[in-house]
């Protein structure tokens, strides 16, 4: 079984069927960019992969454990406890930040560990820094989010993710909503990431950095998975006419 399954998986939305039966696995230290154009279900898969939308048909299972799994046509999930377990291997950077304006750049690293897990502010204060210092922005701790430009404030997001030390990241366009000179500094630490062997699902429009990260590239359209390979497969000899006219059109 590898690290991550992801096996048939159906998302509805209402009457309307968003993945139709998508397949996604991961060994452990891979890094699997997700790409393809708006509206392919990319975003969709990831939110299912950490349980922020409920399959309606398939199985995940992660390290050897199942979060959900189809039983006599129905999909049923692990218990609260052994899904709290599972989803606690998985950090989630979005698209919008979603730090907390009121707290610190600091303070936004401590709570998750502090709140969720329990752990004492003395026990988390050398990880939190040490993350910042990682991320480049130790000079910026007692700053508040407002005062942070988009690059940095999602450079503390990672920061913040990685702060429960999971052993899976999963970027959800994670540049899509910074202005493009801010974009490489938050790439370089994904790739920072991957050089430390991070396993990491990465949702994004940014095609070289695809190509260059990634060890497994699969192409979305319409709710399937079209057409998967190595970097080299998919951006240089795609098989399938949709993946050459996309790769075409972005690579222009």
């Amino acid at each position: 079984m590898s690290f991550i399954e992801m096996k048939n998986i159906r998302k509805d939305f209402g009457n309307h069927t968003i993945l139709h039966g998508v397949n996604m696995t991961l060994e452990k230290g891979d890094v699997v960019s997700v790409i393809g154009p708006s509206g392919a279900g990319k975003s969709t898969l990831l939110r299912c992969l950490n349980h922020l939308e409920v399959i309606q048909g398939g199985s995940i299972s992660i390290d050897g454990e199942y979060l959900a799994e189809e039983k006599n046509g129905q999909v049923v999930y692990a218990d609260k406890e052994i899904a709290k377990q599972i989803l606690g291997k998985m950090g989630m950077v979005f698209q919008s930040f979603n730090l907390f304006p009121h707290m610190t750049v600091l303070d936004n690293i401590l709570a998750a560990p502090i709140y969720v897990k329990g752990m004492k502010k003395e026990d988390v204060l050398p990880l939190a820094e040490q993350l910042l210092e990682k991320v480049g922005l130790y000079n910026k701790k007692d700053g508040y989010p407002g005062s942070l430009s988009g690059g940095q404030k999602q450079r503390v997001a990672i920061a913040r993710a990685l702060a429960m030390k999971p052993e899976i990241m999963l970027f959800d366009e994670p540049t899509s909503a910074l202005d493009p000179e801010l974009t490489g500094e938050v790439l370089r630490t994904i790739q920072q990431l991957a050089d430390e062997n991070m396993t990491m699902a990465i949702v994004t429009h940014e095609m070289a950095f695809a190509k260059s990260v990634s060890d497994k590239i699969l192409f979305m359209v319409d709710g399937v998975i079209e057409e998967e390979g190595t970097s080299e497969q998919i951006f240089e000899s795609p098989q399938s006419e949709r993946t050459k006219a996309f790769i075409q059109s972005v690579l222009r």
